[in-house]
Formats: structure tokens, sequence, C-alpha cells
């Protein structure tokens, strides 16, 4: 039986999902944005230290109602991953052909965001944000295009969960802000509109309550991880760094899609015919462009203003609607067999790009993916226990990229003692954590001298750490070792708590 090209389609996904998901299976460790959304996910808090809570709601119920396993992240990751290619044709449909909206969400298993990132990421709140920006697109302009009240309900939702997963949705509304201003004015004189604002606001009220009860403190983190980091420039790029990084940025995504275009351009050498959109609705080419380009350069442009770094990776959330501008504004001439080459094109490019990351992976070294885990938990429960008078280690605080790998992978499961940029921690008793006592670890003595200090609100102000390096081996599937380390210190139980 012949396959339509909706099955075909649904097929694609299905198989890229567990393909991806399966090629994770790979690491030694699920990914530290992993440990943190299930660890955000525990608190049961309408905030975390870094982000909305959403992805981590998320994240923490998938993954304790599956068992626990490292395998429910990495599907989930691509559970993600496949709603919004779902989404991106459902969007697409009011632009092109079906068939073209089919091709504009798989194209995408060409873009370095869907396929190495998210082997690296396996989940995170880019990730869950590649799944909402779509589907917060798809009930804007179908609201616009029948201004049904369901639909702007369904926008004003979607909307809500999306800050939810992480504040970047902003740069997004924007876009539809500017669109309505240029196109849509007359939206603001009808109460769809306003019922969807309404209905976004109190989905997010909880979380706007607790930013204001703990002082906006999970912003601080988003201004730590834009700081200029101009320090480690050449000098001359140190002068020009509010061109550097916005160019970088945009450089950045333009580079993303690259095999997405190539992919598209293969496609019309073998119809022999592409053109430029002549004759679309001005309304429609205005709705892609601004929505499609429009978040990008906003997010570059706070770094021109402000000449701080804007992680090139902030753009994986905002490239999704790549396909879709291609087929729109430069359109093909499908012919009676053009969907089945394209679609053994993007086979082709699943089937290449997880060769590649399953050969990266066979020889990696990296502690967040190769963490020896079970010797490294075993040599610190040894540690603890002679520093500690055999008590349980009960909280380990300190880098975060290490401090997960004691809470998922020791046999104890500790509390984590989560970064708060000098914020008093809401989510522990600081009381019980001198009382039980604390392992503190870091990649370097430095470090860990500054990790205790963020601590220094639960220790005595005369106290003194000695930090004690620990040194062990990180071995690829070839078995080829390298040495790597890191720096520790124990906080024994207090005795006068």
């Amino acid at each position: 039986m012949e396959l339509t090209k909706k099955q075909i389609f649904y097929l694609f996904l299905i198989i890229n999902a567990f393909l991806w998901a399966c090629i994770q299976l790979m690491r030694n460790i699920i990914s530290i944005d992993s440990m943190e959304a299930i660890t955000w996910g525990e608190l049961i808090s309408f905030g975390t230290n870094k982000h909305p809570p959403l992805s981590g709601w998320l994240m923490s119920g998938f993954y304790h109602l599956t068992g626990g396993s490292d395998y429910a992240v990495y599907l989930f990751g691509q559970l993600c991953i496949l709603v919004g290619f779902v989404f991106i044709y459902k969007l697409a449909k009011f632009f092109v052909s079906e068939e073209k909206a089919l091709c504009s969400a798989m194209i995408l298993e060409a873009c370095f965001y869907y396929t190495y990132y998210i082997y690296v990421n396996s989940y995170n709140c880019n990730v869950l944000l590649m799944a909402l920006w779509p589907i917060v697109t798809y009930y804007f302009y179908k609201s616009l295009k029948n201004n049904s009240i369901k639909d702007w309900i369904l926008f004003g939702i979607s909307s809500g969960l999306a800050f939810l997963g992480k504040y970047q949705i902003v740069f997004l509304f924007f876009a539809m802000f500017v669109y309505l201003l240029a196109a849509e004015r007359k939206q603001f004189r009808q109460r769809g509109m306003y019922l969807a604002i309404l209905t976004g606001l109190i989905v997010i009220l909880p979380h706007v309550i607790w930013l204001f009860n703990n002082d906006f403190f999970s912003f601080a983190y988003m201004i730590e991880r834009t700081g200029s980091e101009t320090h480690n420039l050449p000098a001359i790029l140190v002068k020009l760094s509010h061109l550097f990084y916005p160019v970088k940025f945009i450089a950045d995504q333009i580079l993303a899609v690259g095999a997405c275009i190539g992919i598209y351009l293969i496609t019309a050498l073998k119809a022999k015919n592409i053109s430029i959109n002549k004759d679309g609705k001005k309304s429609d080419k205005l709705f892609l462009l601004i929505v499609g380009i429009v978040p990008i350069l906003t997010q570059g442009l706070m770094a021109m203003f402000t000449g701080n770094r804007v992680p090139g990776i902030w753009g994986s959330i905002m490239v999704g609607f790549a396909g879709i501008m291609l087929f729109y504004f430069f359109p093909i001439k499908f012919e009676k067999d053009t969907f089945n080459y394209f679609v053994k094109w993007a086979f082709a490019s699943m089937i290449v790009s997880a060769i590649a990351v399953w050969t990266f992976a066979i020889y990696e070294t990296k502690p967040f993916i190769a963490f020896p885990t079970e010797d490294v938990m075993r040599d610190f429960t040894s540690i603890w226990r002679n520093k500690s008078n055999f008590s349980d280690l009960k909280y380990v605080g300190g880098n975060m990229e290490l401090v997960f790998q004691f809470k998922f992978y020791h046999k104890e499961h500790q509390t984590v003692i989560l970064e708060t940029f000098g914020h008093k921690n809401p989510w522990i008793d600081h009381e019980d954590v001198l009382k039980s006592g604390a392992l503190v670890v870091a990649k370097d003595s430095e470090e860990l001298i500054d990790r205790v200090k963020d601590l220094i609100y639960l220790l005595p102000e005369d106290y003194k750490i000695t930090p004690e390096k620990y040194k062990y081996e990180i071995c690829n599937k070839k078995h080829k070792c390298v040495e790597n380390e890191f720096y520790y210190a124990v906080i024994p139980p207090l005795q006068e708590y």
C-alpha cells in the first residue's frame, strides 16, 4: 500500500524522534540542562534560579512518570521537536501548498539546532521553546485569519505557557506587535486580542507574583549570561564589540540553516525551476518577514546596544520558519516526483547527521557527556564518610556542571544547593544544611572559594575551607582515556546546630 504524503511526513517524524533519542544513549549522563530542569520541577515552585518554571514542571513530570530513566529525558526532548515540526507544517499551510508545507518542516532536519544541538543538550528551555514558538505563531495567525474567540483564547494560553517556558518569547511578541502596527491595526479595536492578552496574563500571574516575592533574582542569571566577555577577544574586536557580537549572532543563525538552503537548492535543480514570489499577498509577505526575521534582529540589537555577548545558541528557537520562507518567497514548481525526491534528501540528511553524531559520540571524552559517574560517586561516598564522621551526604553545592551528577547518579541522590547569585536560597532549610553538612565542588580552587562565598550565609564568618583536588579518568567508547580533575571541599556537620 502506497503511503500518502502526510503519512510519509508523520513516519519521518516518528523515525526522527526515536532515532535521535536512541543516539543519545551513547551518553554516559543526561545533559546538565536536563538535570537542572528535573531539579526545578521537583521544587514545586512558581519560579527557579534562572528561568520560568514550565520547562522543569514538564520534564520532571515526564521523567518521574516514566520511571526516571535517562531515555525518558532523551525521548521528551524529541517529542518537543516533533510537536514543533507539526505546528510549523500547520502554519505553513496558510502560505504554501500541502506538500510544500510538509517540506517546510522536514527541511529543518538539516539544521544544526535540530540534530547535534539536541544530542549535546538533550532537553532545556530552548528545546521546549522550539515547540512552543511555532504553536504561539500558529494560533496568532489563525486568530487574525478567523477572528475566532476560541482561537484568541488558545493564542493567549499558548503565549502564557511560552512565557513560562523562557522569557525570550518576548522577542516573538514584539515581532507580532510590529506586524499588527504594520498590517492589522484594526485588531486594536477588536475584543479578541484583549481577551488573549488577559488570558495570557492570568496564566503567568503566579510566576509574576513569585518574581516580586523573590526580588526578581532569576533575572540575575540573564545579566550574568550575557555579561561582556571582551577579555577573551583580540584587542581590535574589543573596540568593535558592539558590532562584533550582533554580527556574530546573526551569522550563527545563517550558518545554522545553511544545510537547509543547500537541500532547497538541490530540490530546485531537480525541478529545474525556481522563481521569486511576486504574486503573494502583501500581508502574508510582511507576516513571514517580520515573524521570521525581526526576533533574530532584535536579539542581535541587544548586543549592539550593550556590547555584551548574545550566545548564538539562543537563536535555536527563532529559525524554525526558515523552510516556510524559502518555499514561499522562492517558490519551486513541484512536478509529480519532486516531493518524493525531496523526501529522499530529508532522510539522507537525517542518516548522515546521525552517523556523524554517532561517530562523534564514540570518540567523545568531554565531562558533560562521558563523565564516569560510577567511579566518581563511589570515591566520594568514601571521601565524605571519612571527613564527616560517617554521616550521610545530604547536600551538594558549587559548580552546577558537577553538582547535578551527584543528585542523579549518587545512590543517596543529594539535595542540590542551587546558585542564587547572592540572594538567599528559598528552596532549602539553611539550618538543616549546617546540621547535615555539605559537599562543595568546582572546576578549580579559585572557583571553589567563590562558590563557598555564595553559601556564606550558611556558615560562620570565620569558617575556613581547604580546597582539595580530585583526579579521574574519562574513557571513550574506544577505551582511550584522558585525565581530568576538579576541586572539592567538605563542610562537615556543624556540632553547634
